[in-house]
């Protein structure tokens, strides 16, 4: 029985070793070695959009937002789906209130509430 325990024993430690390797990052897979040119700064994006070309008054509008009547689509609640949906929400709701009342749970803690 000792042999069997101390190859157990053995085991055992062999599998903490693993885990603790593999938990360690290694660094020379951390590390970049190409890196980047870094980003240009603020003003030297700012003069090369400006170089680029202006923008009129015009561009630079949002567009109108149309009206909902120029839309043609009602509201979702006024859609027949829309519809559904509210009423599956009222009957949860109400079934929701209802068996809350009428809980069979009769718990000393419940009874205290």
């Amino acid at each position: 029985m000792k042999h069997q325990f101390r190859s157990w024993r053995l085991a055992v430690r062999g599998l903490a070793l693993a885990l603790v390797l593999a938990a360690i990052p290694l660094p020379c897979l951390a590390g970049e070695t190409n890196k980047p040119a870094p980003a240009p700064g603020l003003k030297a994006s700012i003069a090369r959009a400006a170089a680029s070309g202006s923008v009129t008054l015009e561009q630079a509008k949002p567009a109108a937002t149309p009206d909902k009547a120029q839309l043609g689509s009602p509201s979702f609640f006024k859609r027949p789906a829309g519809m559904i949906v509210l009423a599956v929400v009222a009957a949860g709701t109400g079934y929701a209130l209802y068996s809350v009342s009428r809980d069979r749970i009769h718990s000393v803690i419940r009874q205290n509430q």
